[in-house]
């Protein structure tokens, strides 16, 4: 099926769909917009949908002037496209939003894959990258070209090794999401934040759940993973190795196999 815009509130969001059959539905992170996924849309296996959308305020999603919360737009996209039901997809800020959707409608979530994201109610060890004093000077300064570079190094290269470690295709893509949600990073001052009722709807959550996390993320990630692993999945973790917080882009091959043996662990 082509790509399209799904209505959203009073704005539309842009979304990718290929294949058919099971739906699963693929929610980026805050640095990154759909093209994180396309790795996987490209290989989508038979008997199954991939459909990966754009948050409102990334990638070809516009924000307008109304508030929003952000799960909205994955059901939004779901009734769109006629599906009652899906397997959720979310890395980072992505799988707090699939985790809003198990919380608010529990009934449209078959599975979940949350990818190197924070566990509502848990606080990790406190760790800051050595870039971060010099990603927010860059912010405040409107340097948003520096200020991708050096999320770049901490969300792709990651802790424990260099950004030249990384593919510089890669490394291009990325910094070309990021631009695009930087620059939108005031328009998205219309949406509302989860409260603290997330920490407690995540006890409630009981659907089939992986949890994966990137060798080299940060520490925090690695702690946050174990977190959401003991309260959703019962088993540890899956680490993809050779990659840090996008293991989507870094490691496709890897990710994939996993999530095919999920979702074949699902029928």
């Amino acid at each position: 099926m082509p790509d399209g815009y799904a209505p959203s509130g009073d704005d539309r969001v842009f979304y990718r769909d290929r294949g058919s059959g099971q739906a699963v539905i693929f929610i980026h992170a805050g640095v990154a917009d759909s093209r994180m996924w396309l790795p996987q849309l490209e290989k989508a296996p038979s008997g199954f949908r991939y459909v990966a959308y754009d948050q409102r305020g990334f990638g070809n999603s516009a924000v307008g002037n109304t508030k929003f919360k952000a799960y909205e737009d994955a059901l939004a996209v779901m009734d769109y496209l006629a599906i009652e039901s899906a397997v959720l997809v979310g890395c980072s800020m992505g799988g707090g939003v699939a985790l809003d959707v198990a919380i608010e409608e529990p009934q449209r979530v078959e599975g979940l894959v949350l990818i190197g994201a924070d566990s509502p109610g848990f606080e990790a060890k406190p760790f800051q990258s050595p870039q971060w004093p010099d990603v927010v000077r860059a912010f405040e300064a409107g340097d948003f070209d520096r200020v991708a570079d050096l999320e770049a190094e901490i969300w792709l290269a990651g802790h424990g090794r260099d950004i030249g470690d990384v593919d510089p295709e890669i490394q291009e893509i990325f910094k070309e999401m990021d631009l695009v949600a930087l620059r939108n990073e005031e328009r998205r001052e219309e949406l509302e934040q989860p409260g603290p009722e997330r920490a407690t709807g995540i006890l409630e959550v009981d659907t089939p759940t992986l949890v994966m996390v990137g060798e080299y993320d940060l520490p925090s990630m690695h702690e946050n993973a174990h977190d959401l692993a003991s309260k959703l999945s019962r088993r540890a973790p899956t680490v993809i190795e050779g990659t840090a917080h996008l293991p989507s882009l870094e490691r496709p091959d890897a990710l994939n196999t996993a999530l095919v043996g999920f979702l074949d662990s699902l029928t």
